[in-house]
């Protein structure tokens, strides 16, 4: 077996296929860890290129035979050269990662298509995720593929998009109300887990480690794009923090291989409505519950507890790099940017990171010489339903003459411009 896990706390191994989600001696996080890495001349060796997508990284994951691997087509995602972007606020170069082209829409595609997959492969009867967004479908998608019940337990805070996507799936969902968050639904499953045996698969290391190994691959396909030059700068959204800490793991296992030139710094984002990760990193103090969250057009990243939050402020120490803040309007200004400029459509929690980015070039910690990835978490196209009932769109006769006329008014006048294109995008 390539890999084993261990306790983060008592220190304590234990073998790849022992089942454990955590530590049986204390309770502890456990941690994947490999008996080697893959001997690699250049970054390409890393990829089997026998496998597609995710699978091409099997070495480096803790899956016991990756014939057995699910896969709906997640991974591979386009790494977009954004120039225009770039100009407009001062970056040097400035690529954006879209995750958003993962089969159910986000990055949270490559957790589920790793942890059922693992649940499987020991033997799991049923699955159960908490989840206020992206996680839940995930699973939900996987799970069917899979074929085993999939039960999913989301905050009356979750946007209705991802309950239904969830319950297409054949996902048995239960919402959970009192404060309505994803906390509250993290310790009803694993509360639940003993009567009802099911393998929990929440995006948080503390109750599944396996997923948490996933989110590395797009690090790996960020160096292969960049033939192992790293930009200066990765900018991740976090809500629970799962995604920085697997990307930096990523990273750091590229550079044990010597197969890139350094490991870039990190820029973590989360929304003013509630950034506990932010308070600790401004006011150097350990991770503390964020005690009452506002609503926010961001409510994936909206956790009052990041279970990997500690982690987190570590990963920010060990590379030197800065938490930031954003705004609903910030991010809500800049999707329509970002959209126009080019043709990226993210969600507002897709998008955050994008806006953290802007920030931190404008307060200076991204230099003017830096080169900066973003990656963009989720599709837009998870709420376009919202966006719909803000739009203003014309509707005329089909009389060629009206048309005419009002397109050359409207245009010539330099006032209905943002109206044709409304009426344009509309029709496709």
């Amino acid at each position: 077996m390539h890999y084993y896990l261990q306790c983060k706390v008592c220190k304590k191994e234990f073998a790849g296929n022992s089942g454990y989600y955590q530590c049986p001696q204390c309770g502890g996080k456990l941690e994947i860890k490999y008996v080697s890495l893959p001997q690699a001349k250049h970054v390409f060796d890393i990829a089997d290129p026998s496998k597609r997508g995710l699978w091409k990284y099997w070495r480096l994951l803790p899956i016991d035979n990756v014939g057995n691997g699910l896969s709906l087509g997640e991974g591979d995602t386009f790494l977009h050269y954004c120039e225009a972007i770039a100009r407009m606020y001062g970056f040097r170069k400035l690529w954006l990662k879209d995750e958003g082209t993962n089969p159910t829409g986000s990055f949270k595609d490559r957790n589920a298509c790793v942890s059922v997959t693992k649940a499987k492969e020991l033997g799991a009867q049923r699955v159960a995720i908490a989840s206020d967004a992206n996680a839940g479908p995930s699973v939900a998608a996987y799970a069917a593929k899979a074929g085993l019940p999939c039960y999913v337990f989301m905050p009356t805070s979750t946007v209705v998009t991802r309950i239904a996507q969830a319950s297409l799936f054949g996902a048995n969902i239960i919402r959970i109300e009192a404060k309505g968050l994803v906390s509250d639904c993290i310790d009803l499953v694993e509360n639940l887990k003993p009567y009802f045996n099911w393998h929990h698969l929440t995006t948080a290391g503390p109750v599944n480690p396996y997923q948490l190994e996933a989110p590395k691959t797009i690090a790996y396909e960020i160096a292969i794009d960049l033939d192992g030059v790293m930009p200066d700068w990765i900018v991740a959204p976090a809500g629970g923090g799962g995604l920085i800490v697997g990307l930096f793991k990523g990273f750091n296992e590229l550079a044990q291989m010597g197969l890139i030139n350094h490991v870039p710094k990190f820029c973590c984002v989360q929304s003013v409505s509630c950034a506990p990760i932010v308070k600790a990193f401004t006011e150097k103090t350990n991770i503390q519950k964020w005690e009452d969250p506002k609503p926010t057009v961001a409510v994936p990243i909206a956790v009052p507890l990041p279970l990997e939050g500690e982690e987190v402020l570590q990963v920010l120490q060990e590379t030197d790099g800065v938490a930031i803040s954003v705004t609903d309007e910030e991010i809500l200004k800049t999707q329509k940017i970002l959209a126009k400029t080019e043709g990226i459509l993210a969600s507002p929690t897709g998008v955050s990171a994008l806006v953290g980015a802007i920030k931190a070039r404008e307060q200076d910690f991204i230099r003017e010489k830096d080169t900066v990835v973003v990656v963009i978490t989720e599709t837009g196209l998870k709420d376009l339903g919202q966006m719909a009932t803000q739009l203003q769109v014309p509707t005329l006769p089909a009389d060629l003459e009206v048309i005419k006329d009002f397109l050359l008014n409207d245009v010539g006048e330099g006032g209905g411009k943002e109206c044709v294109k409304q009426t344009r995008g509309a029709n496709r």
